[in-house]
């Protein structure tokens, strides 16, 4: 039977493994390791009856004066008749000193109190807007779409070269990139990637693993609007790139795109006929 996902939002199976495991120390003056686990799960049904479970799986270890803080999340989409579409983990860890406080997402019943996370921009760039730009070329690789280099009111340090990508027609903005010719490093290897921190805390949403084979992650900040980092190896010229874009616009630019094909078919048939028209008189 078919269950609407806003009356569904979770069949929860909610596994409350939490446990807290004490390993003694030689000195009784040093704090003890402590280790806390949870674990949960949830199913939910959609509209056109395929599945999405998701597990999540999360430690807090504290060592000495360090935490490490660990979590695991792996999403499973299915059909109606159960069978595996597609899995996704989502994988992460920091650690910091005791009595510093690692990044958490607003709880829930401080949800309505915060602010609105704002996602019509990106690089001080709004989505859709008109841009102004005459320095336009034609990407290979996003055909319907122009491309043009830009200045960042901030840039991001270590980033060398900024390109907006706009609509062929209307020049609205589409999509917003920054690139770095050299990987940007994180600084820490017990952190997660500053970066990815960063755009964490500024959408207040995890991110998600999206590529096996390169550190490329994912983040759905709103509906239609998503954000993706390549840390290295994102392509032939740059190793760190970050790419933000609205999924409307994208739509947008396709329809423009496709209003100047068949308006430079017609010019062509116009010129072709006027032609052959001309020949036909000469001869």
């Amino acid at each position: 039977m078919k269950m609407n996902i806003n009356s569904i939002v979770s069949c929860g199976l909610v596994l409350a493994l939490t446990g807290t495991v004490g390993y003694g120390v030689a000195n009784a003056g040093e704090k003890k390791d402590m280790t806390s686990k949870t674990a949960a799960s949830s199913v939910v049904t959609n509209d056109n009856g395929s599945v999405s479970r998701t597990f999540v799986e999360s430690s807090i270890t504290t060592n000495g004066n360090l935490v490490t803080e660990h979590r695991r999340e792996t999403r499973t989409n299915m059909d109606m008749e159960g069978n595996v579409l597609q899995t996704t983990t989502s994988e992460y860890a920091q650690s910091y000193n005791v009595g510093d406080t690692g990044w958490k997402l607003p709880a829930k019943e401080d949800a309505k109190d915060a602010p609105a996370v704002a996602t019509d921009s990106f690089m001080g760039l709004k989505f859709g807007a008109v841009h102004d730009v005459t320095n336009t070329v034609t990407d290979t690789d996003e055909p319907t779409l122009l491309r043009a280099k830009f200045k960042p009111a901030k840039p991001l340090a270590g980033f060398d070269d900024y390109y907006v990508y706009v609509t062929p027609k209307t020049h609205k903005v589409v999509k917003v990139c920054a690139c770095a010719k050299e990987a940007v490093e994180p600084g820490s290897n017990w952190r997660r990637h500053y970066l990815i921190e960063a755009l964490e805390k500024r959408y207040q949403t995890w991110a998600r693993l999206c590529s096996w084979f390169r550190p490329c992650y994912a983040f759905d900040v709103a509906p239609d609007r998503y954000v993706t980092v390549c840390l290295y190896g994102s392509s032939d010229d740059y190793e760190t790139v970050i790419s933000a874009w609205d999924n409307s616009v994208v739509r947008l630019a396709a329809d423009e795109y496709e209003e100047m094909r068949k308006e430079a078919r017609k010019n062509a048939a116009e010129k072709r006929k006027q032609k052959v028209s001309d020949a036909a008189d000469a001869f």
